[in-house]
């Protein structure tokens, strides 16, 4: 049960990651430098490498994984809404 909560959480985190990236792409180019941009590379590695270290700890303990699961399931649910806040400050930006 742990592990399909946390492939839904991750995939939700790397689809906003997608999405951020995108609108980082747009809108410096029309509003110029965008704060977050120096925060963006950072948060975005982390659902992409989960996802990519859920493969390779198969043949771990279950104590082990439940943990990795819970910890990042929390990781990458704070970046979906740190991601919310920063499409709202870019489309803010945009509006104003």
């Amino acid at each position: 049960m742990k592990s399909i909560t946390f492939r839904i959480v991750t995939t939700i985190s790397i689809a906003f990651t997608i999405a951020i990236s995108a609108l980082i792409i747009i809108g410096s180019s029309i509003t110029g430098f965008y704060s977050g941009i120096v925060v963006f590379p950072a948060a975005a590695l982390v659902p992409i490498i989960s996802c990519f270290y859920e493969r390779k700890i198969i043949s771990r303990s279950d104590d082990f994984r439940k943990r990795y699961y819970m910890t990042f399931t929390i990781i990458n649910l704070l970046l979906v809404l740190i991601f919310i806040y920063m499409t709202f400050m870019i489309l803010l930006v945009w509006l104003l």
